[in-house]
């Protein structure tokens, strides 16, 4: 005869958090220097972290209470980033930011969740050709300020004014778009600045603002013979379009 002793009675788990563990091995730490992390939850939940790039490949464990997790992992906001936000200063364009965005369903024990940066910035290089009178400065105006701390584009003034260089270049970065208003304004110091809705341009030319990972573009604005030339960086595509002087 063989007697043995046990219990049936089974521990109650349901108010025990999930062990979310933040996998940022397969970030490259050649472009991501050091990583800053937002975990957040309906019910009010917070956790912000930041993690060098020498650390990697070390296990990140966060206690999280057993529910859907956003997680929303930066690099490159420097000093524009708080409040697990992006405020892109007015003036300034945008800093050139990779992220991760994610929601994680943490309702068991543990959860494993990999961190891939997407590359959240356009860089835009501008091209004047052919103008008469001097340019004095470019202006790009559009709707998008930054990023909300849940990592979508957050709506606000955005103006950024820069003078081009000798050959009459002028490069921006931008953020994610969520309209076609993106104005680009040519100021050649005369008071009647010249205006292009490059946000229609763009959009006619098939760009994807809603793409993981946002392509570069070049724009060539030629007066002499009156049209807008845009190319997007990895494309084999040219685009132009007759403008109105």
């Amino acid at each position: 005869m063989l007697i043995c002793a046990g219990c049936s009675v089974k521990e109650d788990r349901t108010d025990c958090p999930c062990r979310l563990m933040l996998d940022f091995s397969e970030v490259d730490p050649s472009v991501v220097k050091s990583a800053a992390f937002h975990l957040s939850a309906s019910d009010g939940f917070i956790f912000t972290g930041t993690l060098d790039s020498s650390s990697f490949s070390d296990e990140v464990v966060i206690d999280v209470p057993r529910t859907q997790i956003k997680v929303v992992a930066w690099c490159g906001a420097g000093n524009y980033l708080s409040d697990g936000g992006m405020t892109i200063p007015y003036g300034e364009d945008c800093p050139p930011v990779y992220m991760h965005i994610s929601d994680v369903e943490a309702s068991g024990e543990s959860v494993c969740e990999v961190v891939v940066m997407r590359k959240n910035h356009c860089r835009m290089r501008i091209n004047v050709i052919g103008e008469e009178n001097e340019v004095i400065d470019l202006i790009l105006r559009g709707n998008v300020n930054g990023y909300g701390s849940d990592g979508q584009p957050s709506e606000g003034r955005f103006v950024y004014r820069s003078a081009p260089d000798a050959s009459g270049e002028m490069s921006a970065v931008l953020p994610r778009q969520v309209d076609d208003t993106l104005v680009l304004e040519v100021d050649d110091g005369t008071g009647l600045s010249k205006s292009f809705a490059i946000g229609e341009y763009i959009a006619s030319s098939g760009y994807d603002w809603s793409s993981p990972d946002l392509h570069d573009i070049i724009i060539d604005i030629d007066f002499a013979i009156t049209h807008v030339s845009l190319t997007i960086m990895g494309w084999d595509k040219e685009y132009k379009y007759e403008i109105v002087i």
